[in-house]
């Protein structure tokens, strides 16, 4: 659980590039690997926190692959997600919704277009007076 919450907190935060995402990837790879072979030695059914832990340490390690994905496939900045290696925002590509699935097989990312109802998307300046 140390080892995801540092990667992603490294390499998976606000600003992100490819190779830090790649980077991610392979670490997270590395965790599913080993949670694999994960051994709880509690065998009790009641109240069983080694168990309740292991499982949401399966579930986040699912999470942050999802993201890394998304964030991979995105060649954008938008929000709170800022690559630096693609500083600007691509509405013509990206004004879009990235869903996340997995099957045993794969794990692949797809778009749903934003329905704008009452705002269009402009530009963010924080801290900038105009």
């Amino acid at each position: 659980r140390k080892e995801m919450h540092q990667v992603m907190e490294q390499s998976v935060d606000i600003f992100r590039s490819e190779s830090g995402l790649k980077e991610a990837c392979n670490k997270i790879e590395e965790l599913k690997d080993r949670f694999s072979s994960i051994l709880i030695e509690d065998k009790s059914l009641n109240f069983n926190t080694e168990l309740t832990s292991a499982l949401e340490l399966e579930n986040m390690i699912d999470v942050a692959e999802s993201i890394i994905f998304s964030a991979l496939s995105r060649r954008e900045s938008r929000g709170s997600h800022q690559r630096t290696d693609f500083v600007n925002r691509d509405d013509e590509n990206f004004l879009r919704h990235s869903l996340a699935y997995r099957t045993e097989a794969e794990s692949r990312i797809e778009y749903q277009d934003v329905v704008i109802t009452k705002w269009p998307p402009a530009e963010r300046i924080y801290g900038k007076e105009e």
